[in-house]
């Protein structure tokens, strides 16, 4: 098997810094290097933490492509690190659709592409897709395959809002339904959704796009702002099951 090669995206350290202790962080270049200690230490989930408030950051400057990149290159290295090659995909897409096209994304072009497994990815259309919400999170959708060979589509979508490490996502919400259709489109049959409302999702190589009617009533499945529209990468061929409620 072909080693996969990882360029690791990350500023100069100060001297033993990689074995300090976990550190908070309220800027670009204190979070990269708290997360780089943490890297360095083996702490790889502290790290990705680290990273994702980086991104949370640099997203909020402007003129932030730089430090974007880097942030984004940082958690493409760490999800290869924990293990979650399709995370480190979907890191790596955004950084391809802003246009980026430093070293550490060339490179990590190549660790990715040895990563992914994608004829497993292709196999089927079960399996778990991400759509990026901003500040470092993800809205989700799992399709799993019934034993009658139809399919079930479970969406968890969320607003992330400008306080999503104080108090979580600013909306979130549950959809779920069977899939009715066959080879690349499908439309979502719901309970949850009133006459007049549709959710069709059109299935293009590995990704999914959704469309969906924008109406108020037609995002009752949700908070304020809430929707499933958009466009999904596959990140594993494996779905996760439904989320439990939120307890009031």
């Amino acid at each position: 098997m072909t080693r996969p090669v990882i360029c690791l995206a990350l500023l100069p350290l100060l001297a033993g810094l990689a074995h300090a202790a976990p550190q908070a962080c309220d800027s670009v270049s204190l979070c990269n290097a708290a997360g780089t200690a943490a890297y360095q230490a083996g702490r790889y989930s502290d790290a990705a933490e680290a990273f994702e408030r980086q991104l949370r950051r640099a997203e909020q400057e402007q003129d932030s492509s730089a430090a974007r990149e880097l942030a984004l290159n940082n958690l493409v290295v760490t999800s290869l690190r924990l293990g979650q090659p399709g995370q480190a995909r979907a890191w790596l897409s955004l950084a391809l659709a802003d246009g980026m096209q430093g070293a550490a994304t060339r490179n990590n072009l190549r660790s990715v592409a040895a990563a992914v497994d994608y004829p497993k990815l292709a196999a089927s259309l079960e399996g778990r897709y991400l759509r990026y919400a901003g500040a470092a999170v993800w809205s989700s959708l799992d399709i799993t395959r019934q034993a009658d060979g139809s399919y079930r589509a479970n969406f968890a979508p969320l607003r992330a809002g400008g306080k999503v490490e104080e108090y979580g996502p600013a909306a979130i919400g549950t959809l779920q339904g069977a899939l009715q259709g066959d080879k690349a489109y499908y439309r979502l049959a719901s309970p949850e959704l009133p006459n007049g409302c549709a959710v069709e999702l059109l299935h293009e190589g590995l990704d999914i796009q959704v469309l969906e009617v924008i109406d108020q009533r037609c995002q009752a499945y949700g908070g304020f702002g809430i929707s499933v529209a958009g466009s999904y990468l596959k990140v594993s061929a494996e779905p996760q099951p439904p989320r439990a409620p939120i307890q009031q």
